[in-house]
This record gives C-alpha cells, structure tokens and sequence, in this order.
C-alpha cells in the first residue's frame, strides 16, 4: 500500500471530524497503551487533530504504571467520558463482543486497528485492520508512521518499542518479520534510559506476598500447571504469573485463574506454536463466559453472577474442562510446593537474630 492510499483510508472516517476517542482494551497492558498512544500521535501530525485515550478497568503492573508515568500517557477512566460525544471512535488492540471491550449500547467504533482473531462484527468499521501476521497492534502503528513518512517523537518511539517487546515477549513468542522491522526502525529513536525504568520498576511487596501465595497454590498435572491467583491486586497478574509458571521444566500448559470484581479472571500459556491456547480458552468458557488469544497465549473473563446462573461452581468447571482437553492421561496432581514442616526440636531463634 503506497502512502497516500493508506492516509486516504485510515484518515477518511476523520475528515470533518473534530472530537476523536481512541479505546484500550479493558485493563490496558503496554502494547495496547503504546498502540494508542502512536495513533494518538499520528492523528495528530497526519490530521491535526487532538484525541483522548480511554480504557476501562484498572493499570495496576508495575511495568504498566511505570510505562504511563515515565513517558507521560494521558488516559482517561472511560467511565468518565460519555462515548456518544465523540464523532470518531477508534479502538486498538482490541474488537467489539470480545468481552474486553466496554461501549455504551448502540455504540460502534469508526476505526478498528488489531492483531487478534478477526470477529465478523468488525469488518463493519469505516476502517478495519486486523492482519494476523503481526505479533502486535503495536507493529501496525509502526507501519502506518513508516509507510506515512512520520518520524515518530522518542515517548512515542519508545511506548511502541515497548509494546513489541511486551506482547512478542521480546521478539521470541509469536513474532514476525514485520515486527522486527517495526523495532529495527524504532531502535534509534528510542529513549534507552527511561525504557530500563520501565522494564525494571520497583515492585511493590504485595507483588511478592501473591507469587508465594500463587507458588503455594500450583498443582502439577504431569505436563500442566495450574495455579490459583489469591490475592489479587490488579488482574495483569494473571498474565504475569502465567508467564512465570509457563517456563517450568517439562510444563507445555499453563493456567492461571482468580476472582476480581465479580469475574473469575483466566490466563493459558502454552510452550508449542501449534497449541492453539486462543482456541482452548474459548471453548473453555463456552455458555459461561469469553476466551480467545493466540497459538500459545490466551485469556479469558467469566461474569461469576451470569455463571452461576447455569452452573453451580464456575471455577469448578473451568478447571475441569481445561484439564479435560490438556491432561488426557488423567495425572494425578502434585503441588509444586511441599509445605515445610520444621524439624522436631527445633526452637525459634529469640529477637530479631536472623539465622
């Protein structure tokens, strides 16, 4: 697509227009916050319009705040615009009936830009882009600056850097070449030095009493893991867990689930490509909730009051259907963490000696 056709088509919904809003994903993670903070941007230099960026839920990953922070990203709660004032809406990352998506009712975004599974509702945009060649909505930000000729500022540069490497897990679960093309060319624009704060934040201590409650609560099933998120501060976590659980030694499945605000919270990992994770976590949630995602990433949410309405245990069934499809041989669970009991005898050491 040559430059000017791609202007024509993604700036025609804006021609006229003046109030933009641009919508993250429930819970924005960094490449949904980076995609919408490049096309922001790129509204800006391509249209001269000024938008607004909007998500729902919370920004609770101490990466996520950082990101935020650091390269000052203006959101907004959704809860406290009206949608309906806005002439355009663009949404990033994210589809409509995913059920990471909050609109009003009767509401229809203009602009749908994203890199997951494409839902036939979508293609029902002024402008729809939803190529599944692409490890992230990031990635297509980056091309549209690079086939526009605009040369993105070093916030922005370094948000959809950010954005790659987060959801491509640096470039090594589900990348492509065009989203190593898209880092190649926003590597020199980047800000190298806020980008390590964002990587390495400092966690809070809450972040570390949940890992041990989440190490305490994991359940081997041969080749699988499963692991109750209890407490939960923020539902990233989920991921974020999963993420760590995933790189165990002889585990190909992962799941993470919890309760937060009302919805029972999952996330599946996967190590093979050809897992299909995206496709489990739908069919695992069928008739009591949503799921999708990728071949070895995947999420998905299920409204406990609507569950219970049909089934007796939501957190039950789900763990029993994916263990159905994921454990046929039937292992037995083994916890992860044997409790350690102290040896008969031994006395607590007095005051604060530490041993």
């Amino acid at each position: 697509m040559t430059r000017q056709e791609l202007s024509d088509r993604l700036l025609k919904p804006l021609k006229g227009k003046r109030k933009v809003l641009i919508i993250a994903h429930e819970n924005p993670d960094p490449d949904s916050i980076a995609s919408a903070f490049g096309l922001k941007y790129l509204f800006r230099k391509a249209a001269g319009l000024t938008s607004v960026i909007a998500y729902s839920g919370i920004i609770g990953r101490a990466e996520n705040r950082a990101m935020v922070k650091i390269l000052d990203i203006d959101l907004v709660p959704l809860s406290r615009i009206t949608p309906r004032n806005y002439s355009v809406i663009a949404v990033v990352d994210c589809q409509p009936h995913t059920g990471n998506l909050k609109l009003p009712k009767g509401v229809f975004p203009n602009i749908i830009i994203d890199h997951h599974p494409v839902r036939k509702t979508s293609l029902k945009a002024d402008y729809h882009d939803l190529p599944r060649d692409v490890g992230s909505t990031s990635t297509i930000i980056t091309q549209y600056l690079r086939i526009m000729g605009i040369e993105p500022d070093r916030k922005v540069a370094t948000a959809l850097y950010y954005g790659i490497k987060s959801d491509t897990r640096d470039l090594g679960r589900q990348s492509t070449d065009d989203d190593i093309r898209a880092s190649i060319f926003l590597f020199p624009h980047i800000l190298q030095k806020k980008l390590s704060r964002i990587e390495h934040p400092d966690l809070p201590r809450q972040y570390f009493q949940e890992l041990n409650a989440v190490l305490n609560s994991a359940l081997l099933y041969g080749e699988v893991v499963v692991a109750r998120v209890d407490p939960m501060s923020w539902p990233e976590m989920i991921g974020e867990f999963a993420d760590e659980l995933v790189q165990m030694e002889g585990i190909r499945w992962c799941m993470c689930y919890g309760r937060h605000d009302g919805s029972l919270l999952f996330s599946i990992r996967a190590k093979r490509t050809n897992d299909m994770a995206g496709v489990l976590a739908h069919k695992i949630s069928t008739g009591i909730g949503s799921g999708g995602g990728h071949e070895t990433f995947a999420a998905g949410k299920i409204d406990i009051a609507q569950a219970l309405k049909k089934v007796k245990d939501p957190e039950d069934i789900l763990v029993k259907r994916f263990l159905k499809e994921v454990n046929p041989k039937g292992a037995e669970p083994v916890p992860l963490v044997t409790p350690h009991k102290a040896p008969e005898g031994d006395k607590p050491l007095p005051g604060n000696v530490n041993p």
